[in-house]
This record gives C-alpha cells, structure tokens and sequence, in this order.
C-alpha cells in the first residue's frame, strides 16, 4: 500500500510543471494550508498567462497569506442549480486512463469539499457511482454509457474534444484495456479503445441541439458542452449556448492526456487565457451569459491562475494534472505505457502487487482543495473584492507584462 510521495525525479529537459509548481501542490495536499498568495512559480515561465498580473501584486509583491481570509468563494454552475463551494472542477480523467484508485478519491474530494468532478469517458467504477457531485461523460464512442450512468451525479458533459490533442478521437491503450476495464466499457480485452473524432449523430449545431435536448428530456439534468480550443470558439460557445446547453467546458493547449501524440500536444491548440476573455465577450454581446457557465481548462497550475482566469471571464476553472500531482503524479509522462511509478495511471491488474492508499489519496485531494481555496480568498481580499462572484470579468484590475499587443487586445487587458 502506498501512502507517501516519491522524490521527483530531475527534470532534463524544460517542463511547465516543474519542481517549484509540484512542490507547491504537495504542500497544499500535505497541509490543507496557504503556502503564499501570489504565485511565485511563474516567474520561470514566459507562458502568457504568467505574463498578466494583479495590480494588486505590483503594488505589493510580498505579502504573507492571511490566516483567515475574509472573501466568499461559492459560486453555482447551470443556470444556479449546481451550487458549488469554490470554483473548482476536478477534470474528467476516466477509469481505465487512471487507474480506479485515483477516480474513487477525486469523486469523494468532491462530495466531501462542495466542489464537482468529471468522470470522464468509458463508464463508471462501482464506488464513483456512489458519489453525488459528479457529471458523467457522453462521448464519441460512448464506452459503458446507458441511461443508468447517465442519470447518476449532477449532470452530463458531451465531449466534442480535448485541448491535448482537438480534433483527435480518445485513445486508451490496448495494454491497459485489461478484465476491469474490459467489463465497465463493454469491449474486448487487450484491444485499443478508441473514440472516433466526431459523434456518429452530431455533425452539425443543429444535431447537437437534438442531443442536449434528448439528454435533458432523459434525465432532467443539466448539459454541458466540452471542446478543445481553437480558433473558432468563440463561435462555437455562442452555438452552445443558443443550442440549450447549460455551460461550456473549454479544454486549452497544454491540457494534459498521457495517449496524445506530442506533436498534436504541443502545436495544435489555442491557450485557454486567450479563449477564456473572446468567449466571455462573445457571450456577453449576444445576450448569452447570464447563467451560462464558462470553465476553463488547461494548465491551471494555482489559485492565483484561477483568479486571472475568473478575472479574465470564466465562471469555474478544471483542475486535471493539479489533482493527480496532489495525489503523487512526478510528471515522467508515461501514462499511456500502463507502468505509472506512482499508481495514478498505472494498468488495473485484479492481484496488483501495489496499489495507492485511497485514503491517503482521498486526503490529499481534500486538503489540495482547501489549500487552494484559501489561497484563492487571500488573492480576492488582496484585489478588493469580496466575493469570487464579483471577480467574474473584472479585466480591468489585470495588466499584461511584455505580452504583444494582439493579445492584449484580444483579452481586454492594458499594457503596463
């Protein structure tokens, strides 16, 4: 039974999610507690989103978290019918990609914090089922999928895509496609299971329309519409919205699947801090946005990344690679070969040799959470607003450090 982190191994090469920003998420898993309030970890990194900063934090580059932040970080998705008690959605990582351990944790992480968890594609585990705060996966191949799942947890997510590889089907490994896994899609063992690019029935903004619909009639819950970002989103999330579906979840470059071919992951793609601003005033000139949930994506590495996001327009951010570092990941990007040295990914054998602790993974998950909300108060009492609510859009308390004009003007952000 495992139950301690493993050292993270040296880093030969450039990595976003480097010693600092794996350092940071353990002390969070471990304590439960704010390690500081403005990121200290981006200072390395000339990703964009790293290049806008608070104005609160040039006037005051250093000041310690407080112990007891006094900002309000609920907030609800749907239209007001999920309430959550941050703005925090744990990604969709599906049973077969993790490897059982790690679904059944994050599904409790969200049940005992308030906040929600996707379960992403090919079915559900047993003890995933048994927990409230999830939405459930309607996917290309829809792996597992019956009326059954769909009408377990809070909602349903329809993924057209993903931001590690847009415009690419799912991909499991054969290898990893063993009786479990076998048993809870319904393919045979030992063969890849992969999800073609399109749905066979939505080719258009109209068939989606008829499918959210369809899903909403079954069940009477909320939809939500997944897509990887790329030059046309703020088009589509406009066509998400006017085809009913309650909230868009926008998956951005970077964001993370261990079956994408590293080209795909790497060149194709938009970041989410650019589409997170369009959409949001796309939305907002169509008359589209009250109500509507906007989730961002995509190497979501802090609490005070999900500020800038909230700030910049979304509503919720998706943390997917945040969590499983929480629950051990070292980032050796070797979770499509079914051997993760950390159990995460690891192919789910029925006599495994070693198995992660689920308790442990569960309070791990649990404390990253509240250490990250409370980072996330400090940041909202830091730039004088008392509510994450009330951050929602508010790009005029950002400013871009040598980020080109293109994209200051495409964000709504001014220049230093």
């Amino acid at each position: 039974m495992v139950a301690d982190y493993v050292r993270v191994p040296r880093q030969t090469e450039p990595e976003f999610w480097n010693v600092e920003r794996i350092e940071h998420i353990r002390h969070l898993a471990r304590f439960g507690k704010p390690l500081w309030v403005w990121d200290r970890a981006k200072q390395t990194s000339n990703r964009i989103l790293d290049r806008i900063r608070f104005r609160a934090e040039l006037e005051d580059p250093g000041p310690d978290p407080s112990p007891n932040p006094s900002a309000d970080t609920s907030t609800s998705m749907a239209y007001d019918r999920i309430e959550m008690t941050t703005p925090l959605y744990l990604g969709d990582m599906s049973f077969g990609a993790l490897s059982g351990i790690p679904n059944i944790a994050l599904a409790r992480t969200a049940d005992i914090t308030g906040i929600v968890t996707g379960t992403g594609e090919g079915g559900l585990h047993p003890e995933v089922r048994k927990c409230r705060r999830i939405t459930v996966q309607w996917a290309s191949a829809r792996f597992g999928v019956d009326i059954d799942v769909l009408n377990t947890g809070l909602g349903i997510v329809i993924k057209i895509g993903q931001g590690a590889k847009p415009g690419i089907g799912g991909h499991l490994p054969g290898v990893k496609v063993t009786k479990p896994i076998s048993e809870t899609r319904r393919i045979p063992v030992g063969l890849d299971a992969i999800s073609p690019a399109p749905h066979h029935d939505i080719y258009s903004i109209e068939d989606l329309g008829q499918r959210i619909a369809a899903l909403k009639e079954a069940t009477g819950k909320p939809v939500f519409v997944k897509v990887g970002v790329t030059n046309y989103i703020a088009y589509i999330a406009a066509g998400v919205a006017r085809m009913g579906a309650d909230g868009i979840i926008m998956d951005g470059q970077g964001a993370g699947t261990g079956a994408a071919p590293a080209v795909v992951r790497d060149n194709i793609g938009l970041p989410i801090e650019i589409a997170v601003p369009v959409v949001d005033q796309a939305l907002r000139r169509e008359g589209l946005r009250d109500g509507f949930t906007v989730v961002a994506a995509g190497r979501v590495s802090s609490a005070e990344d999900t500020a800038k996001l909230i700030a910049l327009g979304a509503d919720v951010v998706s943390l997917g690679t945040a969590a499983l570092i929480a629950m051990g990941c070292v980032m050796v990007h070797k979770c499509h070969l079914g051997f993760c040295p950390t159990l995460l990914t690891n192919k789910i054998e029925e006599n495994p040799a070693k198995i992660l602790s689920l308790e442990t993974a569960t309070r791990w998950a649990v404390n990253m959470v509240y250490g990250w909300t409370e980072e996330l108060k400090n940041i909202l009492d830091a730039v004088g607003v008392s509510s994450v609510r009330e951050l929602v859009g508010r790009r005029d308390l950002l400013l871009g450090l040598n980020v080109g004009e293109d994209e200051l003007r495409l964000m709504g952000v001014r220049g230093a």
